[in-house]
């Protein structure tokens, strides 16, 4: 997806995939300067035009109140944790696009897993290209009605389409895990004809995590150690790249009941120096892989871990997750949460 021109000390979401290893790394570091300028230029842009009859206006993750047209029959949609939610409130026949880039290797496969590519009908036929550009003019070829997006959309992509082609843009890019459950509610307020669907599962989100914040305060209650964690989606010769205060990352760690080594980093989505992962040593390693897909971060294998830096002398449990777990903040990883508590305290919280 694109990315803000502007950097800043804030950043954005870890892209979960890009074929080239380097090209990865590059697009992580850029996304984590960028979003905090992004924010802020949304905070000084706050607006959309008046709503007319048959539009819903709703309140996105950046503050800035958007108008769209209820129940929009030609959706594009800008990031793989936003398609989770569309697809399970049976909204896929409403996405005409999704921001991917076909002409690269892997294609659609950089951004989407074949689970996910299989499950919700997605083909590179169905690419917007949003790298190293997000091509607007697309979009608007497209007819579209409505842009769900990320943060890492950047503003001048976002202008394009709100200003040049009149198309609403939501940014739904929560930080915390209950922030999910708020932009399933939001969909439901732009889709009143899945308005049932979105309640449930609203419920269902609200559940797994009342559940899981009562067994960690049964775990207080017991004085049960609290674990180190280190929770990552990639690693080079230099270190973690992993999540720091303030993401869902480690609203993640918190609300199983675990302590984030990262939790003091300057940066939201940062690196880690190998060597600090070593001298910490974390009680227990989360990372993100693969079983099935040789474009994803990291390789395709729990085994490329391996040659991960002083891996071998890091002595807390290791525990793989599917990377669009621990990268793609959506339902997913809500309803995975209970299993991270499990992976936390094996011996006393029973397996879901």
């Amino acid at each position: 997806m694109s990315l803000s021109d502007t950097p800043s000390a804030a950043s954005s979401a870890p892209r979960r995939t890009l074929s080239l290893t380097l090209a990865v790394v590059l697009l992580v570091a850029v996304a984590a300067v960028a979003v905090g300028a992004t924010a802020g230029y949304y905070a000084l842009h706050p607006s959309s035009t008046a709503p007319g009859p048959g539009d819903v206006t709703v309140v996105d993750d950046l503050g800035r109140t958007v108008t769209a047209p209820a129940n929009a029959g030609k959706v594009v949609v800008l990031a793989p944790s936003v398609m989770d939610m569309v697809f399970r409130l049976g909204l896929r026949s409403s996405v005409v696009a999704v921001g991917c880039t076909a002409s690269i290797p892997g294609g659609i496969l950089n951004e989407y897993s074949p689970n996910q590519t299989a499950a919700w009908g997605l083909t590179n036929a169905t690419c917007v290209t949003d790298y190293p550009t997000l091509n607007t003019e697309a979009i608007a070829n497209a007819s579209a009605q409505l842009v769900l997006a990320s943060t890492i959309t950047s503003e001048s992509a976002v202008e394009t389409l709100t200003g040049t082609y009149h198309i609403p843009v939501v940014i739904l890019a929560p930080s915390t895990l209950e922030g999910i459950v708020g932009d399933v509610r939001i969909l439901g307020q732009l889709f009143p004809s899945a308005s049932t669907s979105a309640r449930s599962l609203e419920s269902e989100l609200s559940r797994t995590l009342a559940s899981v914040t009562s067994e960690d305060a049964n775990l207080t209650n017991a004085q049960v150690a609290v674990p180190s964690v280190l929770l990552s989606y990639y690693f080079d010769s230099g270190g973690y790249y992993t999540f720091g205060p303030g993401t869902f990352g480690a609203s993640m760690i918190d609300l199983a009941g675990g302590s984030n080594i990262a939790g003091s980093v300057p940066l939201q989505y940062d690196e880690i120096n190998a060597t600090v992962v070593l001298n910490d040593q974390p009680t227990t390693i989360l990372y993100g892989t693969s079983w099935n897909d040789p474009d994803l971060v990291a390789g395709e294998t729990p085994g490329v871990w391996a040659t991960a830096p002083y891996w071998s002398q890091l002595n807390g449990a290791k525990i793989p997750l599917d990377v669009t777990e621990v990268s793609e903040p959506d339902p997913t990883m809500i309803l995975a949460l209970p299993w991270v508590q499990h992976d936390l305290f094996p011996s006393i919280v029973p397996a879901p």
